[in-house]
């Protein structure tokens, strides 16, 4: 399993007088990028798009399709980030491809992890397209559990696994809500028959949190609480439903489908799965305002 964590010396050159320290504050000061440790790397996301990758040696690498030409040692960071912004800007706009999922997925985290009312969320987000390739397994998001009403204690939190599903067309086929649910399991499963690769998992994820608040990617205010995650993997999964035509059945086949695969496997289901619902109008992320597949299905009898 690849680790996401950074070893101490690359991690380092993130910080003070660090040779990346000035790409860190500029990712600090500019609310659209988001900054995802790979182990041996580190992405930099501009609408959940790559717009930088950073190497411990110095090196640096894009995407062709966004910017043409590597950054090298000493470059213009600001300068630098404003050009390759256009270049995903125009890539979006030729293609002509959704990139609703993206951008919610970039909200998500500027408003759970970095912003004004990041304090009072229930939830912060570790990572965006997060993927073990080992394990068949990837995932919009990933998110830990941190309640405000327990905030002075950070033992034993739990996981969130997000996916963000934009439209109609979103909710079925091969990447549709029930064959997440399926995958997710199939994660869970896998990890928990392997207590090794599970605890080098959540350790892995201790560390990411850990060097993330080090480097100050999350606002928490003064907060200096340890966090740990519960070593019995039981998250939640969670589905953000963006712009659904209520009116559609598409999402009640899917539930259909979610609860005939419950039943086939004897209601031995090892994480929650839940719906979010925006508090008034927003991507804040509370407990209290995720509903299950029982108030979901209900919901959506009423809408009718």
């Amino acid at each position: 399993m690849k680790n996401r964590a950074l070893n101490s010396n690359f991690l380092d050159m993130f910080k003070e007088n660090g040779k990346f320290h000035n790409i860190l504050e500029a990712v600090k000061k500019d609310d659209s990028l988001i900054m995802c440790m790979r182990g041996d790397y580190v992405t930099i996301y501009y609408k959940s798009l790559q717009i930088l990758k950073i190497f411990e040696n110095g090196s640096f690498d894009v995407d062709k399709k966004y910017v043409e030409e590597k950054p090298i040692e000493g470059f213009d960071v600001e300068a630098y980030f404003a050009q390759a912004k256009l270049g995903i800007d125009r890539h979006c706009k030729e293609s002509k491809v959704e990139k609703l999922e993206k951008e919610v997925q970039q909200a998500i985290v500027r408003e759970n992890n970095y912003c004004s009312i990041s304090n009072a969320t229930d939830y912060f987000i570790i990572d965006i397209e997060y993927t073990q390739n080992e394990l068949n397994a990837r995932f919009d998001a990933l998110a830990v559990l941190w309640p405000r009403k327990n905030r002075k204690y950070g033992e034993g939190l739990r996981l969130a696994y997000i996916e963000v599903k934009a439209g109609e067309k979103a909710i079925k086929g091969t990447s549709g809500v029930s064959d997440h649910y399926k995958a997710i399991y199939n994660f869970i499963e896998n990890l928990n028959k392997n207590n090794k690769e599970k605890q080098d998992f959540l350790e892995d994820l201790e560390n990411v949190i850990m060097q993330q608040r080090e480097l100050g990617l999350w606002e928490i205010g003064n907060n200096n609480h340890k966090i740990s995650l519960s070593k019995i993997l039981e998250p939640q999964l969670m589905f953000i439903l963006v712009n659904y035509n209520q009116n559609s059945e598409s999402i009640q086949d899917e539930l259909e489908n979610i609860q005939d695969f419950i039943l086939e496997k004897d209601n031995n289901i090892p994480f929650e799965l839940v719906f979010a619902t925006s508090s008034f109008m927003g991507y804040g992320l509370y407990e209290n305002c995720m509903i299950s597949l029982e108030n979901m299905q209900k919901r959506l009898v009423k809408a009718e």
